[in-house]
């Protein structure tokens, strides 16, 4: 618009059938539905030059309108985060929309390297209101409730070689921690190293576990892999994998080692070593685990 609005709609309409018997996600019998829901997004950015470096701030909205009716979907543990809290899908599985109106607003905040055309910091922030309360959507969200949890995320890269990104999200009671994800990558000329702490408390599983993943590129064919997690509930290691791996355009050969670990102190671990290849993108084949 004139006055530096970025607004566009979205409009989607779904036609889902199933003709089933004692299935637990579906009605008996036929079952016919077609599902509309209409989407208006608008952002505000705001940029300022800083000489070398630019600063983006950019508001955000947007509404969903669709009819009150949604399929059972209470159950689902599908995650909603600031990256796909705007999509039409967040909530729901293919067979059905989100019901009702509801609005996202949030804002995000970008601090950009003209010179090195990356960006130093990214945080985002968002939240989700509805009029009235929509009992069929994924309880692990709230987003269903008047007030869904409050999403944020930060991403941070102080130097071209350090990466780190981390996503959370409170109650809307503001005190509860739903969930939280810290991830940081460090790239040192071949070598990559990637930790991943996971901790979720919004989940029937209530997953909380530490991870590496380390890669070193040998050449542009040769790499070698090593990657490991552990279980920060029980504080057990839960595996250890290894790979070396030759790869070109067409082929990809590996020789790979895995150690898997049970939460039980007293069953010995599981290992592994296999041959695998794969011809790109036909099929793929792995030998019998040559540990036995």
């Amino acid at each position: 618009t004139k006055n530096g609005f970025y607004n566009n709609y979205e409009f989607l309409i779904k036609n889902s059938n199933s003709n089933t018997q004692n299935s637990e996600n579906y009605k008996d019998e036929e079952d016919l539905n077609v599902s509309t829901l209409f989407q208006f997004n608008s952002s505000l950015p705001l940029i300022k030059d800083d000489g070398d470096y630019q600063k983006i701030f950019k508001p955000l909205m947007s509404i969903k309108v669709a009819p009150d009716y949604t399929k059972n979907n209470q159950n689902s543990e599908s995650r909603i985060d600031t990256d796909n809290i705007y999509s039409l899908q967040r909530a729901t599985n293919d067979n059905s929309v989100e019901g009702g109106i509801s609005i996202v607003y949030g804002s995000n905040y970008v601090y950009f390297d003209k010179i090195q055309d990356r960006e130093i910091i990214d945080l985002s922030f968002a939240n989700n209101i509805r009029f009235n309360e929509n009992e069929d959507l994924p309880k692990i969200n709230q987003i269903g409730e008047k007030t869904s949890n409050f999403f944020s995320g930060i991403k941070f890269s102080p130097i071209k070689n350090i990466d780190t990104k981390y996503n959370t999200s409170f109650k809307n009671n503001l005190s509860d921690r739903s969930y939280e994800n810290l991830i940081t990558e460090f790239k040192i000329n071949n070598l990559v190293t990637t930790f991943d702490y996971l901790n979720e408390n919004n989940t029937a599983e209530k997953k909380s576990y530490l991870s590496n993943k380390t890669e070193y590129m040998v050449d542009k064919n040769n790499s070698l892999l090593f990657s490991t997690r552990k279980n920060k509930k029980s504080n057990l290691t839960e595996y250890y994998n290894m790979m070396y791996q030759y790869k070109n355009d067409c082929l990809a050969a590996s020789i790979e080692y895995n150690k898997d670990y049970y939460n039980d102190n007293d069953i010995k671990p599981s290992e592994s070593i296999f041959f695998k290849l794969t011809i790109i993108p036909f099929s793929e084949t792995s030998s019998p685990n040559l540990k036995k």
